[in-house]
């Protein structure tokens, strides 16, 4: 079994998975449970630092994505620090909430990335395809 059939199976593995934990979430007796897993707090965190990354990403495309997904934590990290001299509440979870909306950008273009063929991915990706070039006398 080759990289991309082992990653197809994963992935396949996981959506099953999780469909199920959402199929039995949604119907099941746990009415208003999501109150007590995720803070409002933290699903900030997340979504601040997911716009945060996809904004990262398209200012800067010719940087590598885990260069600017490492920035991203990085300064997700440095506000706690910073937080924490101030006075205010420092929290390891808001670091944890920062890095994976950072990474829920990420994995989907990590995981298209894996996806290609070996030879397609050592090949630089270009952002626009060169305009075709057409004269009159082409027919």
């Amino acid at each position: 079994m080759d990289r991309a059939e082992r990653l197809r199976t994963s992935a396949r593995s996981l959506l099953f998975l999780a469909a199920l934990t959402c199929a039995v979430g949604m119907v099941g007796p746990f009415q208003g449970v999501e109150k007590h897993l995720i803070s409002p707090d933290k699903a900030a965190h997340f979504s601040a630092f997911y716009g945060l990354t996809l904004l990262l990403f398209s200012a800067f495309p010719d940087r590598r994505r885990t260069d600017l997904v490492a920035l991203a934590v990085f300064a997700g990290s440095g506000i706690e620090v910073v937080q924490m001299l101030t006075g205010r509440d420092a929290e390891i979870g808001d670091v944890m909430a920062d890095a994976l909306g950072s990474l829920a950008v990420y994995v989907p273009v990590w995981l298209e990335w894996a996806r290609r063929p070996r030879v397609e991915r050592r090949q630089p990706v270009t952002l626009a395809a060169p305009a075709p070039t057409w004269s009159p006398t082409d027919g």
